[in-house]
């Protein structure tokens, strides 16, 4: 939520768009195409950064409007576009 959109619509509101930065927990029964289908569609309301985690392989990838990212348990996922700066290693996200 950045101040912008909370100065045009206030709170609480159903906002037009998605939020910059929004994190997906893949569900084990969850198929893999309508996640990216719904990233895709979070990328065209708005959406700067997203990611999505898969537990059951300790898997994250992000995505952005030019790219998407694999990160996996060995590695340290950081953001791409918002929250520049933040890092956490991928098995902490699973621990």
């Amino acid at each position: 939520m950045t101040v912008e959109l909370l100065e045009q619509y206030g709170m609480p509101a159903i906002l037009p768009e998605s939020f910059v930065l929004i994190a997906e927990v893949a569900a084990p029964e969850d198929e893999a195409e309508a996640l990216f289908s719904k990233a895709r569609e979070y990328l065209r309301s708005g959406c700067q950064e997203i990611w999505l985690l898969f537990p059951e392989n300790a898997i994250v990838i992000i995505m952005t409007a030019d790219k998407s990212l694999i990160f996996t348990e060995a590695e340290t996922v950081g953001t791409q576009t918002i929250l520049q700066g933040f890092s956490i290693p991928v098995a902490e996200l699973f621990a």
